[in-house]
């Protein structure tokens, strides 16, 4: 994941030294790849784990800054004004295969002007090597990279029937990706289709045919929810990884479809113009499952060694958008304290996570490197001496002794 220093600032006041962030973030678990600059901007690429979705996306790094820095996080709140027709009007959304879509959502915009972005914009995706496209396209993008949260734009009238239909692949149906290049579609694969035929690969890559051109004036624009594992599947198959895909394979944060979709919508009416429907045609359930994980008094300090303060410990978890709630009988009746995971942290499931968090923020530096020493030695068994006094007796009489791996059959 390559972070723009200029974008990543208008989220959380970034420290003077960008040395220091690269080594704060690295000790936090996003490990520093390189750092370019880019004409007045800076670029850090780090690495992000298959269990951290959230820090593909400028604000989830920005959320880490915050909480390693303690400053502000300033999140927007888009609120896209709203007129004319219903989007559920305009186009009619389906899904027969709620197993690879749990959820879709399409915004419609009308009477858009796709031409060039502007400079600031064109300069935020080139930051972290992005190459412009057009206004609408480059809004997509923009929005992919901010919150991690992939979308998609059609062209509304090139949407045949009026109506979208999240399916699977016939025997033998092609598709046209918007790379211009023709695609056997297995059988089984997720699709986005129109009343002809498929307009896009879901989660992997749109259509020649429904693509955003210097003519298009409607929009229609996709966000939505894709099973990783059929992503994954559609991508490896058809060698056409994206940076969609790549997201979807990691299971983006479900409460950033809507905000994603709104995100875009107001970014579009602002430099491409046009007015955007009310509300939005939608198909299937957002599938988001809070868990609540029970934190033990002493754990902290049994698993790190170091002794870190219940109302620091609070200070943390609440920093990094978990939320405290009452301990129950069915949290466990040991827990000091519980805590409501945040859906953008789907890997947290057990208390040992929770104490990973409190270390890595608190810093792993602090954890003592000295194992103690036990004070009594452990003493060899009956069985154990005689063994050892028998093998010194025999190799002193000249024998030589094979030392074998534990793994290795005793019979041998």
């Amino acid at each position: 994941m390559i972070v723009s220093t200029n974008w990543l600032s208008e989220y959380v006041d970034l420290p003077d030294s960008i040395r220091l962030l690269e080594e704060r973030l690295a000790l936090a678990g996003l490990n520093h790849e390189s750092t370019r600059v880019h004409g007045d901007d800076t670029a850090v690429e780090i690495e992000v784990t298959s269990n951290r979705p959230d820090c593909l996306g400028h604000l989830g790094v920005a959320r880490e800054v915050a909480v390693l820095f303690a400053r502000p996080l300033r999140i927007p709140d888009p609120r896209p004004h709203e007129q004319g027709e219903d989007a559920a009007a305009s186009v009619a959304v389906s899904i027969t295969a709620p197993d690879l879509c749990p959820f879709y959502s399409a915004r419609v915009l009308r009477g858009v002007r796709v031409g060039p972005s502007p400079d600031w914009l064109v300069r935020r995706l080139q930051s972290i090597g992005v190459g412009s496209v057009n206004n609408v396209v480059d809004v997509t993008n923009y929005v992919m990279f901010e919150c991690g949260q992939p979308l998609h734009a059609f062209d509304l009238a090139r949407v045949r029937g009026g109506r979208i239909v999240v399916r699977t692949a016939t025997p033998g149906e092609a598709f046209t990706a918007i790379n211009h290049r023709s695609y056997e579609l297995p059988e089984g694969t997720c699709v986005i289709a129109d009343a002809e035929g498929p307009v896009a690969l879901a989660g992997v890559m749109g259509g020649a045919a429904t693509e955003i051109t210097g003519d298009t004036r409607d929009v229609l624009l996709e966000s939505a929810q894709f099973a990783p594992l059929a992503v994954r599947a559609a991508a490896r198959g058809l060698v056409l990884q994206s940076a969609s895909s790549f997201r979807f394979e990691r299971v983006p944060d479900p409460e950033s479809v809507d905000w994603a979709s709104r995100r875009a919508a107001a970014l579009i009416l602002e430099i491409a113009g046009g007015t955007l429907e009310r509300g939005v045609a939608t198909a299937g359930a957002l599938a988001v499952t809070p868990s609540v994980v029970p934190l033990a008094d002493r754990r902290v300090e049994e698993v790190l060694g170091i002794h870190v303060p219940r109302e620091r410990q609070r200070a943390i978890l609440t920093a990094l958008g978990f939320v405290e709630v009452p301990v129950t009988a069915a949290t466990t009746a040991a827990a000091a304290t519980a805590w409501r995971v945040p859906s953008w942290r789907r890997d947290v499931c057990r208390d040992i996570d929770l104490v990973e968090e409190i270390g890595r923020i608190e810093g792993y530096d602090r954890v003592p490197e000295d194992v103690p020493i036990t004070a009594r030695p452990v003493e060899w068994s009956a069985r154990e001496t005689t063994v050892r006094r028998a093998g010194e007796a025999l190799v002193s009489a000249g024998l030589c002794e094979a030392m074998t791996r534990s793994v290795v059959d005793a019979r041998l």
